[in-house]
C-alpha cells in the first residue's frame, strides 16, 4: 500500500487511546454508531428484498442502558479486584475484557 509509519505516529495512536472517555463522549460515541448501524441496515434493506419470515428488527441499545452497563462493570470489576484471592488472574482477565469492549 505504500504507507509509511514512523515513532512519532505510533506515539500519537498511543496517546489518543490511552486518554479516558468522558460520559459524554461515551455517549456521543455510541449515537455515532448507531447512526451509522441505522445507515448501513437501511441501505443492505432498500438494496435487497426483505423476507418476512427473516424480518428482523434492529435492536438499539439505549443510551441510559449502555451508561448502567458501564457502571455495573466498573463496579464488578472492582469488587472482583478487592475480593477475589488470585487478584493477577482477576486484573488479566478484567483487562482483556476491557480491550474486547
Amino acid at each position: 500500500m505504500g504507507l509509511e509509519v514512523d515513532d512519532d505516529d505510533v506515539e500519537e495512536l498511543m496517546e489518543e487511546h490511552s486518554k479516558e472517555l468522558s460520559t459524554e463522549e461515551l455517549l456521543e460515541l455510541h449515537k455515532e454508531q448507531n447512526e451509522t448501524l441505522k445507515r448501513s441496515l437501511t441501505s443492505e434493506k432498500s438494496g435487497e428484498e426483505e423476507d418476512k419470515d427473516d424480518k428482523e428488527e434492529s435492536r438499539i441499545f439505549p443510551a441510559k442502558d449502555l451508561k448502567d452497563a458501564f457502571f455495573c462493570w466498573s463496579k464488578l470489576s472492582k469488587l472482583a479486584e478487592d475480593y477475589h484471592p488470585d487478584v493477577g488472574s482477576v486484573q488479566k482477565a478484567i483487562s482483556v475484557f476491557n480491550d474486547m469492549l
